[in-house]
Formats: C-alpha cells, sequence, structure tokens
C-alpha cells in the first residue's frame, strides 16, 4: 500500500515539475520572438517585467519538486524531468538577470523582494483635483500630488497619461505619481481630450496639455512647488506630447487661450513615447480593440495617407531642435506598439539635430511594461530610472 501511494506521488511530481517547467519555458520562447510577428510573442514580452521574479521562483520549485525521491528513477519521466526544469532555471533566471542588469546600468535600482508583492497602480489618491479649463464642453482637470514635510519650494513634475489618444486617465499611474511625490516633488497629472469617433484631437490633445503645463507653472507656488524648476513625464501617447510640447516651448510656442508662452521644462522624462507614428501605423501589432491603425486613424481622422499635414504635426521630428531640454527615452525592446525601430530612428535624428537625448533600451520588456503592477519588476525600473535622470537636471 505505502509502494502504491508513493508511486502515484512520485508521479504527481513528476507532473508538477514538468508542467510548471513547460509553463515558464512558454514564456521564456515567446520572449525571443519578432514582438510584432503574434500573440504568442507578444504574451511572451508582456509578462517578465511584471512576473519574471514569480516565474523564476516557479522553475526553482519546479526543479526542487524534480528532486522528490523516486522522480529522477522513473523512466522515461524521470530522464526529461531534470533538463527541463533545469532549462526553464536558467531561461527563466537569465532574463530576470538582464532586466536587473539594464536597470542598475542606467542607474536605477530593483528591490526583488520587493518586486514579488505586487499592487495596484490606481491606488493612491491625489491631494486635490481642480479644473485646468473647460473647453468645447470639456473639463480638463489636474490632478496634484503633494510632497510631504518639504523644508523648500519643490521642484515640479507635469505628467502626461497614456492611451492611444483615445483612453487613459490622469491617474491611471497614481501609484507612480505618489511615490514620485513622496520623493520630494510637486506632482500635477494634467488631462487632454481624447479621440472620439466623431472627432479627432490631433491638433486638440497638445494644445491642452500644454495649457496644463501652463497652468501648473502658475500653480506651482499655490501647492509648495517651484514655478522655476518644471519637468515634463510622459508615457506612450502621453510621452508623444511631452516631447512634443518640451521641444516646441524651447523654441517659444506660445498658446494664446491659455495665456502666452509655454514655460520651457528643464528636462524630459519619457517611457515608450510615440515619437514615430507612421512606424506605429505600419508595424504595430494588431491587439484587439487596441490596433495600431485604428488609433492613428481615429487621431487624425483619416489615414496617413490621406492626412500627411496631419501626421507630420503630431510627429516629434517635426519638433527637433538644438535648443530642446535633456531628454530622457525608455525604450523596451520588445514593443509591440511602439516599435523599437521607429524609437530608434528619432533618437538618432535628435542627437544629429543636437539634442541631449539619453537613451535607455529595457530588454525583455514590452509596451507599458511599468503599468501592470505598482512595485513590479518593470515598475521599479521605470521609477528609479526616471527619478535618476530628474534628479541629474533638477536638484
Amino acid at each position: 500500500m505505502l509502494t502504491k501511494t508513493m508511486r502515484i506521488i512520485t508521479v504527481l511530481a513528476a507532473t508538477l515539475s514538468i508542467v510548471l517547467s513547460l509553463g515558464v519555458l512558454f514564456f521564456v520562447a515567446g520572449v525571443f520572438l519578432d514582438p510584432t510577428g503574434g500573440r504568442i510573442a507578444v504574451i511572451g514580452a508582456s509578462v517578465w517585467t511584471t512576473f519574471g521574479p514569480h516565474l523564476f521562483l516557479a522553475s526553482v520549485a519546479s526543479f526542487l519538486v524534480a528532486l522528490f525521491p523516486g522522480v529522477l528513477s522513473r523512466r522515461p519521466v524521470g530522464m526529461v524531468v531534470p533538463f527541463v526544469s533545469v532549462a526553464a532555471c536558467v531561461g527563466s533566471g537569465f532574463i530576470v538577470f538582464k532586466i536587473m542588469s539594464a536597470t542598475i546600468s542606467a542607474g536605477g535600482s530593483v528591490n526583488l523582494p520587493l518586486a514579488l508583492v505586487l499592487a495596484d497602480m490606481e491606488s493612491a489618491r491625489p491631494d486635490a483635483v481642480e479644473t485646468v479649463r473647460v473647453v468645447a464642453g470639456t473639463e480638463l482637470q489636474a490632478a496634484i500630488y503633494q510632497p510631504v514635510g518639504a523644508a523648500n519650494a519643490s521642484p515640479v513634475l507635469v505628467y502626461i497619461h497614456g492611451g492611444g489618444f483615445m483612453t487613459g486617465h490622469r491617474t491611471e499611474t497614481a501609484a507612480d505619481l505618489r511615490w514620485f511625490a513622496d520623493k520630494g516633488w510637486l506632482v500635477v497629472s494634467v488631462d487632454y481630450r481624447l479621440f472620439a469617433p466623431d472627432l479627432a484631437t490631433w491638433d486638440k490633445a497638445l494644445r491642452d496639455a500644454a495649457c496644463g503645463l501652463i497652468w501648473a507653472q502658475r500653480n506651482a507656488a499655490r501647492f509648495g512647488g517651484d514655478p522655476e524648476r518644471i519637468a515634463l513625464l510622459g508615457d506612450s501617447a502621453g510621452g508623444n506630447l511631452a516631447i512634443n510640447i518640451g521641444f516646441a516651448a524651447a523654441d517659444r510656442l506660445t498658446i494664446p487661450e491659455c495665456g502666452g508662452e509655454m514655460p520651457v521644462p528643464m528636462a524630459i522624462a519619457t517611457q515608450y513615447p510615440a515619437v514615430d507614428p507612421v512606424s506605429i501605423y505600419e508595424s504595430g501589432f494588431p491587439i484587439p480593440g487596441f490596433e495600431p491603425m485604428m488609433l492613428i486613424e481615429g487621431y487624425i481622422g483619416g489615414t496617413p495617407a490621406d492626412y500627411p499635414g496631419r501626421i507630420a504635426e503630431i510627429s516629434s521630428r517635426t519638433y527637433l531642435t538644438p535648443n530642446a531640454p535633456p531628454t530622457l527615452v525608455i525604450l523596451p525592446e520588445r514593443d509591440s506598439l511602439v516599435v523599437a525601430e521607429g524609437t530608434l530612428a528619432f533618437a538618432a535624428e535628435a542627437r544629429d539635430a543636437g539634442v541631449d537625448l539619453e537613451l535607455v533600451r529595457m530588454p525583455f520588456a514590452s509596451h507599458i511594461y511599468n503599468q501592470i503592477a505598482a512595485n513590479s519588476l518593470g515598475n521599479q525600473s521605470g521609477r528609479t530610472i526616471r527619478l535618476r535622470f530628474l534628479e541629474q537636471h533638477l536638484r
């Protein structure tokens, strides 16, 4: 009876080890595929910056289960289990190590135990929400996150959210915004008009976000901020707007409806910015409901061929200037939406134009690599790299 029970336990242990290992290896294999080539690649590239440490622990667990008495002696399963579990350990460990290494090389940091404790990105509430302006019946607001106990006026961080110009919200990365406030920044996250089936916003979103920047400077002192020390932060579509606004401000763009000349930010920090809408349109992977072609056409009101002038208006290369503030671009190398080729081409053109642009390449990371959960491996990377860059230029 005991022998039969042990045999059953051994079979279950071997099965569990193989299932865990093959599951991890599925994600390992996926992250090496072309990120715009299929769903397996998209899934593979999406998990590691959020669940990488968990997958590594799962692979270690599968290896330990394989050591259960009797597993290795079973034939033929016992011959397969150790190789599969070791492959899962090596593959997952390599990926996690490369992400951590890239983070540290870029001046960031990672707390691995904390990366196992994932949290809600939208859990932190702003200290205040105020109306910036009402335009065409739409109320545009700003969410304010104040530093606690700052002895002097704090530097100001104006954040522009992403969402493909179609969706997104000023508090969708609230955990990050609160984190920056806790580090001594006054954070102002601003609205802009999103496109709808009957409303293209290619000529509205930039002006809305720029008005938010002007509002933040005028009201910074009221919330404990220093209006002379302002940085712009933006992700994806918001990264496009942050770069375009910041570069245009450096060349003295005025927004008459918001009171005139924009303040020139001292630095711009972006993640996966949509700097090249044509490459997104032509090469981005069509995730259902978030297809690149649909996003670009919705934003400009038609195809790039129909509206070349509008594409030029939203393209970040249009705003290149040697007067641009120091700019950080964090590029997830496996991004299936804001494809790497377009971002790399823009970075090269920007440097040729005299822009002080720092490009950080995040291996095995996809779009919104930092936004799925607070405290994750990617979330810590994005936070700490941006903080290092911002403190370098504003502290």
